[in-house]
Formats: C-alpha cells, sequence, structure tokens
C-alpha cells in the first residue's frame, strides 16, 4: 500500500474530485473529543474537592488514558497538516513520509489510551464492590486487557519488518495482512468491553436499596454500551480502509475520526459513574432555591390578602 500511494503522490492528475478535503471533518471530532474528555476529568477532579477526598488508583488511571488521548489528538494534528482528509495525489512525497510515520504511533498510542480507560472501570468495581467475587474477577479481567495492550503494542511494532518500511517502500521486507491486525485489535477490545458493561449487573442487583436507585444505578454502568458500539463501528471502518485501495489520507478520514472519539466516550462514560455526588450537591441546592422561591411567593400572596380592600 506505502509503494502505490507513493507513487500515486508523486504523479498527481486531476481526477475531478468533487470535495477535496475532509478536514472540517477531523478538526471537528478532535475538538469535540478534545473538549469532552478534558470536562469530564476536569468535572471527576472537582467531584474529589468538594468531598474533600483523596485520589484513588481509578482517578490516576482516567488521567494516564486521558494523556494517552491528547496524543492521539497531537498525532491527529500531525496527520491532518500533513495530508490527513486530502486526496493523495495532492499530498507532497515529502509530507507523506512524515504522515506514515505518525500514523505508526496509532498502534501504541490507541492501546495504551483503551487500557488505561478499562483498568480505570475495574479499578472502580474492585473499590465499590470490595466484597465478593468481584475482586478476583476485575483481576482477571484486568490481566487480559494488560496482555492484549501488550500484544497490540508488540504487533504493531512489526507491522513492516522493517520497520522503515512502513514509510519508505524502497526498503526490503515484507508488511503483515493488515485487516488481520484490526480484527486481533479490535475484536479482544469489544469483547473485554462487553464484560466490563456487564460486571456490575449482579452485584447491583444485590444491593439493598430501592427498585428505582437499582435501575439508576444499572443505567449509569450501562454506559458504556455507547463505547462498545463506537468499537464495533471503528471495526467497522478499519476493514473499509483495508479494501479501500490507495487513497489512504483520504480514507483514512473516518477510522481517525472514531479513533478520537470512542476513547472520549469511554473517558465520559467511567467519569459519569463518579459524578454522583456533584449532581446530588447541585440539585440539592437547586431544589433549595425552588423551595425558597415558592415560600417566598406564597408570603407575598398571603400579604396581599391580608390588606384592606383585597379580595
Amino acid at each position: 500500500m506505502a509503494s502505490a500511494s507513493m507513487e500515486q503522490a508523486a504523479n498527481p492528475t486531476d481526477p475531478g474530485y468533487e470535495h477535496d478535503n475532509l478536514h472540517h471533518v477531523v478538526i471537528t471530532a478532535t475538538c469535540f473529543a478534545f473538549v469532552l474528555s478534558t470536562t469530564s476529568v476536569a468535572l471527576r477532579l472537582w467531584v474529589r474537592k468538594i468531598t474533600n477526598t483523596s485520589l484513588f488508583l481509578d482517578d490516576y488511571l482516567i488521567l494516564g488514558g486521558l494523556f494517552f488521548l491528547y496524543g492521539i489528538s497531537i498525532a491527529g494534528i500531525v496527520l491532518l497538516y500533513n495530508g490527513l482528509g486530502t486526496h493523495i495525489i495532492y499530498v507532497p512525497p515529502d509530507n507523506l513520509v512524515v504522515y506514515l510515520k505518525t500514523l505508526t504511533s496509532g498502534a501504541f498510542l490507541y492501546p495504551l489510551c483503551i487500557a488505561c480507560i478499562k483498568l480505570s472501570m475495574l479499578a472502580l468495581y474492585k473499590r465499590i464492590f470490595s466484597r465478593g467475587p468481584m475482586v478476583p474477577a476485575a483481576n482477571i479481567v484486568g490481566c487480559i486487557v494488560i496482555v492484549w495492550c501488550f500484544g497490540v503494542c508488540l504487533i504493531g511494532a512489526m507491522i513492516c519488518i522493517p520497520f522503515e518500511k512502513m514509510w519508505n517502500p524502497m526498503v526490503a521486507g515484507g508488511c503483515i495482512d493488515l485487516p488481520k491486525f484490526y480484527y486481533g485489535l479490535q475484536i479482544p477490545n469489544i469483547v473485554t468491553d462487553a464484560v466490563i458493561i456487564v460486571m456490575p449487573m449482579k452485584p447491583v442487583a444485590d444491593l439493598q436499596i430501592s427498585a428505582a436507585r437499582k435501575l439508576v444505578l444499572a443505567g449509569i454502568f450501562a454506559l458504556g454500551i455507547v463505547t462498545l458500539i463506537f468499537d464495533i463501528v471503528r471495526l467497522i471502518t478499519l476493514i473499509q480502509l483495508s479494501q479501500a485501495g490507495d487513497d489512504i489520507t483520504y480514507n483514512q478520514v473516518p477510522p481517525s475520526v472514531w479513533t478520537c472519539i470512542e476513547p472520549a466516550i469511554g473517558i465520559t462514560a467511567a467519569c459519569l459513574i463518579n459524578m454522583r455526588p456533584l449532581f446530588t450537591r447541585y440539585v440539592a441546592k437547586f431544589n433549595w432555591w425552588t423551595r425558597l422561591r415558592s415560600s417566598k411567593s406564597s408570603s407575598a400572596e398571603g400579604d396581599n390578602r391580608n390588606k384592606p380592600g383585597t379580595p
């Protein structure tokens, strides 16, 4: 793919493309992911401040996930300035080399980011449900996530042998079958996400609280379903990319968008579970303000009725 892409970039012709670039799509997705994830983590830390509690392991892990998401976003910006969203025939060969070098970072940043988010969720489960089978179950799933992350990073480092062949097709060597790599990357990711979503349901059902509160808790934990859906969408876009031809800088946009948005949604879902004190505090303030307004209104109405001539 790299060889054909380099040749295509070096011999530009005008095929009459209807849309010259998709820069606006990349910029919108990157900004959305940045604002959503940063706001979610900031609110999570604010909860720790207003409840006067120290940071837990799950908080540090989610900060790690945010750090690697920033790395993904920075890589996306570098890709954008070197051809992402532009048809490859308009990308200078020097920019394409930078593009391909930067693209390799995704094989490390993405699994590290996703692993931190998953491990943060598991650490939270162990902290909330500290008794019963949840702790060993979380440890087992956590080990699987760590092995998956290590395996993806290891294979990512050997996508092409030698590694330089990723951006220099003139180097002798070979590259692995990308669709198989994508399946190996995303299928375990999807399965572990599904397991993590299901894990807290039984402990929540066993809690000695009202059915309504159980339903709310289960709904909050089930927010990860959105991330699971995005996992599947990302896998589909990666497979489509591997079959889309040599216009990689243009065809790479959907996978790049989902690579940025999926972790941001995962971080947000992991943070929402921790925001109950924030909602409780400000909902209580709102209710107090509403009751105060209602009390003042009732008092004023009573005073008016006591005035002479008032019906």
